[in-house]
């Protein structure tokens, strides 16, 4: 499940928008009902399906953006789309040992972006069920 680090640009615009989606599950703020539909509303809009936001989150996101709800001072007001892709981006194109210790990282402190991920997660299948 290792994710090549040259992306095209097809998957680039397809991928992008899943990132900032799930980002704001790592912001220092406590979310709120209208913005879980609206991460699972952006989700649903990029196609991507709730195994696959799934996977994004635990192969491409958490692994980037969990050192923000572990830090005193997180970010709390948002990134900028290219900030994400950027930070993502790093991710990939760290050292195997890096990703492999940033994805444990990740693992370890699910319970923080968890509860929140199953409240988008719910959302987003109801409006895949919906379609």
């Amino acid at each position: 499940m290792e994710r090549v680090t040259e992306l095209s640009d097809e998957e680039l615009e397809r991928y992008v928008p899943v990132w900032c989606a799930l980002a704001q599950l790592f912001l220092d703020t406590e979310l709120q009902p209208a913005d879980f539909a609206r991460i699972a509303a952006a989700i649903s809009k990029a196609g991507a399906s709730v195994e696959e936001a799934e996977e994004i989150l635990e192969r491409d996101v958490a692994p980037a953006f969990t050192p923000n709800v572990l830090s005193v001072a997180g970010e709390w007001a948002g990134w900028s789309g290219e900030f994400v892709k950027e930070r993502v981006l790093a991710h990939f194109n760290a050292g195997a040992a890096q990703r492999a210790i940033a994805r444990f990282r990740a693992r370890q402190h699910r319970t923080l972006y968890g509860n929140a991920w199953k409240e988008v997660k719910k959302r987003l299948t109801q409006i895949q069920h919906a379609k």
